[in-house]
Parts: structure tokens; sequence; C-alpha cells
């Protein structure tokens, strides 16, 4: 039987998340952290310390290795235990339910406030999957570790970019808190924009994703980069159609070289998918235009020459 993440993290206490502190601060320094280090930071008996070690090892939360010598390593389970420790001391979530999601770089989870509110944690996990297949089939090892490294980073950046979005769009969920590679964020009841076919205004629906692209240009500076169907929810109430764009930290700036390229393919993508999908059409170079401030006003009509 698969035990819940909620479980483990309720089944650790103050001693454990000292060790996996201790990991987690040595993320940059070793891939697999020598025990006498662990034993000398830590400030344990040598045989209380293999005794929780132990524990954590069984539970998954850390690796272990005893060649060349014993050593040991924070899981994803491990960083995401000490995410929530780090939240719930915060008071930025005081209840955790099940997984409601999982993506080729991270799991989501529904969670609750202390104020009862229904949110969900997105924990990054980067280069979980790839990781796997290299290790399959490659004899060598890969430093594990600088995926923990660049799944923080993924998530700091994201609440970066929905924390000041927030201010400037209403189509992107507001933000409640981040903590290494977890991101907590508004629950949207709704629906992935790929899995969503008959749309009441598909082109309102359109200027609304375009509105945000303009914004985050604009406003911020910066294009989201990867924007596509799987990174649009659409939540639907009384008839009126909410798209929420989604999986920022991939964006770049916009005084970036390669910004432009970005920029094109992100709105040439979406007005490509509202056209196969919907039959709704946007004049990509007039598009463009809006988003960069060359233009006032998006032209709702014309032909599409994307």
């Amino acid at each position: 039987m698969t035990i819940t993440l909620a479980r483990i993290y309720r089944s650790l206490d103050n001693v454990d998340f000292k060790i996996l502190l201790v990991l987690d601060s040595l993320l940059d320094k070793f891939e697999f952290v020598p025990l006498e280090i662990i034993e000398k930071k830590c400030g344990l008996s040598p045989k209380e310390l293999l005794r929780k070690l132990d524990k954590l090892h069984k539970l998954k939360i850390i690796r272990r290795t005893v060649s060349p010598k014993i050593s040991y390593k924070l899981t994803y389970l491990g960083l995401d235990c000490l995410a929530l420790h780090s939240l719930v001391r915060k008071n930025i979530i005081a209840f955790l339910g099940n997984k409601i999601g999982t993506g080729k770089e991270s799991e989501i989870y529904l969670a609750k406030t202390p104020n009862d509110r229904l949110v969900a944690i997105k924990f990054y996990k980067i280069g979980r999957i790839s990781f796997q297949k290299v290790k399959r089939v490659r004899s060598y090892v890969i430093d594990e570790s600088n995926w923990l490294i660049r799944s923080k980073i993924a998530a700091e950046r994201e609440y970066n970019a929905l924390r000041d979005l927030v201010k400037y769009t209403s189509y992107v969920p507001n933000v409640w808190g981040w903590n290494r590679h977890a991101v907590v964020i508004d629950y949207i009841e709704g629906i992935e924009l790929y899995k969503y076919k008959d749309a009441f205004d598909p082109l309102g629906m359109l200027a609304k994703i375009v509105s945000v692209i303009r914004e985050a240009y604009l406003k911020l500076g910066i294009v989201h980069g990867d924007l596509s169907e799987y990174n649009i929810i659409v939540h639907v109430r009384e008839g009126i159609e909410t798209p929420f764009i989604i999986d920022w930290p991939q964006y770049v700036y916009r005084d970036d070289p390669q910004s432009i390229i970005y920029l094109k393919r992100d709105i040439e993508y979406i007005i490509k998918f509202f056209k196969r999908r919907y039959r709704t059409t946007l004049d990509c170079e007039a598009t463009l235009k809006y988003v960069m401030g060359e233009i006032d006003e998006l032209p709702l009509e014309g032909s599409n020459r994307c």
C-alpha cells in the first residue's frame, strides 16, 4: 500500500527535520553527504543518528550509499517534507489533501490554508522522469542533487512571476507562498484547455489569453516561453469562460536576444490552436504588435496570417 505524503510528513519529528535540513543545506556541495559530516552538523550520538537515518531511508525520504563510504542524500520526497514543514510553520498551509495531478516536471496536491481556503501546492520535480529513464539505460551516475536545485529555482521563478502578474491581470492564479521547490496557488476549479471542446465564446477567451501575454511583456518585461493548451485552465461559471495561464518558470526576459522568438512562438501557437479547435481567427502580425504595445487595441477580426 502506498503511504500518502501527509502520513509520511506526520511521522516525522524535529530531529528528523534537523537531519533533512542538514542534507538540504549541502545539496550544492555533495551528491551524497558522508556520515561523519552529518554527525558533526547534527550533534547527535552515533547510535541515535543511525537509528534516525535508517527510519528516513525506509520511508524513502533519503537515499543511502556505502561506496566508497556510508553517505546519504535527499530524495524529492524528503524535499517535499521540508517544504511542507516550512509552509506549515509560516502559517500558509494547515491541511494537505490528495494528489490531484502529475506532470512531466511537477506534482500537484490539494491543500487548505489556516482560513480554510482551498489551494493547490505544486511541487516542481524537474528531471524526475528523464533522470529515471537515464538511470535505466546508462551505467554512469548523474548528480541527481542538481535536479533538486533546479526544481527550487523553478518554483522561485514561478512564484515571482505570479506574484507580480496578479497586479495587472486576473487571468493567472493568485499565489500564497513558496518554499524550496513548492509553490502554493489558488485552486482553480476548471478543465485544461486541451480537454475543453465546446467553447461559448472562443474569441473572447483567446483575447483574454493574449491580454496576459501583453501584460507580462509590457509590465513585467517577461515572455512565458512555453504557452500551449496544456498550461491553460478554463474556469466556467454562469456561461462565462475564464482562462488561467499557469506554468511560468521558464519565462525569459524581454531583453533576452531570443525573447522575440519565444514571444512569436507563444502567440502563433495559441492562435493556431484556437483556429484548429474552435475555428476562431486572429491576425498573428497584428496580435504581436498589440502585445508589444505598438497598437492599443487587439483587432478581433481579420484574416489569419499565421
